[in-house]
């Protein structure tokens, strides 16, 4: 397992297209230990091929992870291929052109582009706009509209990619938001200031030691602001004001009654029991109250746990 975690966005079945909700039915019979399992066995097959492509196998079904709560059925897909195509964007601009071309090939990332096209066009009724055209395929402004973090590129101004396509149809518009965002040894503040310390943690899988939390969307659309209001009064120059801000219209674009989970994932071991929630709102309430002391103590907290995990990336 590596040491990797996901922030998800369950939606409600009504909240996807028509075509969309039969894929999301068709693919809900797998148990969410199953789709565990089989991303892992997809991964390290994309590893192991003999030609570089880290793209998902043509042809291959989109994983979707289903959360049942009080009944109810929310959904979300993986989305690979739009994923990787961000995160093939932001290693675009942070590697030498050689490294990067024999990391991602340009005849395997071009097809990937195509087929996540293909299918926000057919499932999604959306459409790339005019500055979509292949021939600028890695020019300037290739980003996408989701906001991202480690391995998700930032948002960059002008062009839209697969991820921006506009809906067509009754002309109002519209912009596609992949529903899942990761992060690589480490978890953006942003992540966990829109849990509460006090909601309970729960393995994800039986049998795994795999910890998630899980709130309303609307509940951490409100966690956030509150959190965004303190640093802007009393730190508007820090990061996690930064993170808050990109996070915040993020939630706010899915459907009201969505669930949000984060899935520690492969940090789990490395971090687990994780007291970080806490300290941020620690952090966030001594600010508001002008006690720096217990503001500094819960601050070093968090630098000296996550300054663990950050040791633990490099040795690997």
């Amino acid at each position: 397992m590596n040491a990797a975690a996901h922030l998800r966005v369950f939606q409600p079945l009504s909240a996807y297209p028509d075509a969309v909700q039969a894929r999301l039915i068709a693919a809900a019979h797998l148990t969410r230990a199953e789709v565990e399992a089989e991303a892992q066995a997809r991964a390290r097959r994309r590893l192991l091929r003999r030609v570089a492509d880290p793209f998902p196998e043509p042809g291959e079904d989109d994983l979707v992870r289903v959360l049942e709560v009080d009944g109810s059925a929310f959904y979300c897909p993986d989305e690979l291929g739009l994923r990787m195509e961000m995160a093939a964007a932001m290693l675009e601009e942070s590697m030498a052109s050689s490294a990067y071309e024999a990391a991602v090939p340009t005849a395997a990332r071009a097809m990937n582009r195509g087929r996540a096209l293909v299918a926000l066009e057919d499932e999604w009724g959306l459409t790339p706009g005019a500055d979509d055209e292949p021939a600028e395929e890695h020019g300037p402004g290739r980003g996408v509209a989701v906001q991202g973090h480690d391995d998700e590129p930032a948002p960059r101004d002008g062009g839209r990619g697969p991820e921006q396509a506009h809906q067509d149809g009754d002309g109002t518009g519209g912009t596609h938001r992949v529903q899942t965002r990761t992060a690589v040894w480490g978890l953006p503040h942003a992540w966990l200031a829109v849990f509460d310390p006090e909601e309970p943690v729960r393995r994800l899988v039986d049998g795994e030691t795999v910890a998630y939390r899980r709130t309303p969307v609307t509940a951490a659309v409100e966690r956030a602001g509150h959190a965004a209001a303190v640093l802007a009064r009393h730190a508007e120059d820090s990061e996690l004001l930064g993170e808050l801000a990109v996070m915040i219209p993020w939630l706010q674009a899915f459907h009201p009654d969505s669930v949000l989970e984060l899935d520690y994932g492969g940090l789990t071991r490395h971090v687990w029991p994780d007291d970080s929630a806490f300290d941020i709102w620690t952090l966030l309430d001594a600010l508001d109250e002008g006690d720096e002391a217990t503001a500094g103590l819960a601050q070093e907290r968090l630098n000296r746990r996550w300054g663990r995990v950050g040791m633990l990336a490099h040795a690997n």
